[in-house]
């Protein structure tokens, strides 16, 4: 809101004039001065509240509001379907000869023989939880029959065959891999350690080797087990 100063001026005057003769008096003057003073400042601050109402407005309408855009939630990655564990192998009736062969061997005291079956049921029945039972129970003692036969695990062995020949063997590939390891690694505790193949399994084609006569122990085969 704009103050008319003209009129102002004529306020002004007109009061100046009035001092003469048959004019109100210098109180009278006063208040009215101060009245003027009063309606002055109330138009000045009514003035800034204006102004300011507009530099609010002015502000407000340079405000740049944007739309809340709620985010989708982010989309977990696809977990993996969980790894079914295979089945055990069944137990079949070939292992049921083959395990009954190997109790009857120990029992009339054919360890060696014992043995040499044992290892045809290693290879053939060994993921059967069956088997897997049995090697549990019996592994320290039928290691030490092994070590009995075969020599002390740590001696040297000689590779006399790098080949299985026309030999039948129940994985043809995986026992000609461990014969040539047999040339790699000729301690038996280091072919031990180097094999793919479980201790018990490792073990049982190792026998086999020297029954097969690919390879032997020392300067002579040992004696049989008793």
């Amino acid at each position: 809101m704009q103050l008319d100063l003209a009129l102002y001026l004529r306020l002004s005057r007109t009061l100046e004039g009035s001092q003469g003769v048959g004019q109100p008096s210098t109180e009278e003057h006063t208040d009215v001065l101060k009245s003027l003073d009063g309606f002055l400042l109330s138009v000045q601050e009514q003035t800034e509240l204006l102004r300011g109402r507009e530099a609010v407005r002015t502000e407000t309408q340079s405000i740049q509001v944007e739309d809340i855009v709620e985010e989708a939630p982010a989309e977990k990655a696809a977990e993996p379907p969980p790894i079914e564990e295979a089945p055990p192998a069944p137990w079949m009736r070939q292992h049921d000869l083959l395990y009954e062969d190997v109790l009857w061997l120990f029992k009339v005291g054919d360890n060696e023989g014992a043995l040499t079956s044992l290892g045809r049921l290693v290879l053939v029945a060994y993921e059967t939880q069956e088997l897997q039972r049995f090697l549990e129970i019996n592994e320290t003692k039928l290691v030490g029959l092994y070590e009995k036969l075969l020599g002390a695990f740590d001696q040297e062995f000689k590779v006399l065959n790098p080949s299985l020949g026309d030999r039948y063997f129940w994985s043809a590939e995986e026992a000609q891999n461990l014969l040539t390891l047999a040339r790699e690694k000729p301690v038996i505790s280091d072919y031990l350690e180097a094999s793919p193949l479980p201790r018990m399994a490792t073990l049982a084609l190792l026998h086999r080797f020297h029954t097969e006569r690919l390879i032997s122990f020392g300067e002579e085969d040992q004696a049989a087990v008793q």
